[in-house]
């Protein structure tokens, strides 16, 4: 029989379910704090499929302990805690979720950028500090309808932020290096644009890529001068694609200029730790809704399976059974 270990303890029954019913046996860690790299190597070596979250990294110097063909399988999209070393292995396949919390990105994309636009922090800020009077707004609010919406990277979260900004009749442009023309999405009203077009006549920015070597400080602060100083700015990628440090300094230098970022924090603390009217920051919770988790769990688990059908048809790649090692 096939064994399973996961890592995260927020793995959902039915999910679990899943991966039983396809004839694997699951072991599930119970511990909140998760696991250590010495327990993570161990269940390298022990187990044929390895379910784990954004806080397992499988480095570099771990991918000489895995022996046989295994399934990894990660609970989120982003797969940058993860050497490249497991993803170019022969030996193994890894699973991400593709699609499953896009969603629930996309709203909060948009709940970012209407609280900046309509001034919806500062104006409760105000009258927590007893100035409960719109006239101490530094700038009145503002209507994103007609506005135009610069997408970088055209994924399943930019398609579902398509979708709402319709509904607020935006001015869709897009880029995206692997996808330049769309006919599809042309048919639909979208622009695909170079990316110094977009910075430069978006008012509302949003950035939509994965982390990898070559998106690393993707938007710099070169690229970042290039914006409108009354433009909209919003990050739910990982934290390194933009330059945050020159982020903030143009928004710390143009006040009409608002950011949004959804990221991981820990590296930022002394950049953050002042109040900002025209900044927002979210600590990475963008993708984790409990309806995002739940679908995550379950499209994680079904691909899982899909996987194992794979490897059972093609001889060269068979997944054995750990039992038979």
């Amino acid at each position: 029989m096939l064994k399973a270990y996961c890592t995260s303890n927020r793995f959902n029954d039915e999910a679990k379910q899943i991966i039983k019913n396809a004839g694997v046996e699951l072991t599930i860690n119970d511990s909140r704090e998760g696991i250590g790299k010495d327990e993570l190597i161990s269940a390298l070596e022990k187990y044929d499929i390895l379910i784990i979250s954004i806080f397992s990294k499988l480095t570099a110097d771990m991918i000489k302990y895995v022996k046989t063909p295994k399934i990894i399988a990660t609970l989120s999209v982003g797969l940058d805690h993860i050497d490249e070393s497991f993803l170019k292995s022969p030996l193994i396949t890894v699973i991400n979720a593709k699609t499953a919390n896009s969603l629930s990105v996309a709203e909060h994309i948009f709940a970012l950028i209407l609280t900046l636009n309509k001034r919806v922090e500062e104006g409760n800020r105000l009258v927590l500090e007893g100035k409960g009077n719109r006239k101490y707004l530094h700038e009145k609010p503002e209507d994103i309808s007609q506005k135009t919406l610069g997408l970088i990277g055209c994924g399943n979260i930019s398609l579902n932020v398509m979708k709402i900004a319709n509904a607020f009749n935006m001015k869709i442009l897009c880029y995206d290096k692997y996808l330049s023309n769309s006919t599809n999405l042309i048919n639909k009203g979208i622009r695909f644009v170079d990316l110094d077009e977009l910075l430069k006549t978006s008012d509302i920015i949003s950035v939509n890529i994965p982390l990898d070597s070559e998106t690393k400080d993707f938007i710099s602060k070169d690229k970042i001068k290039l914006m409108k100083p009354t433009a909209t700015f919003i990050n739910t990628s990982r934290t390194e694609v933009v330059d945050t440090k020159a982020l903030i300094e143009y928004a710390d230098l143009h006040d009409t200029f608002y950011v949004g970022l959804d990221i991981d924090v820990d590296n930022y603390k002394e950049l953050f730790n002042k109040y900002r009217k025209n900044v927002i920051v979210t600590p990475h919770i963008a993708g984790t809704s409990k309806q995002a988790i739940y679908k995550v769990n379950i499209e994680v688990a079904n691909r899982i399976v899909e996987s194992l059908i794979l490897f059972n048809a093609d001889g060269t790649t068979k997944l054995y059974s750990s039992d038979n090692k």
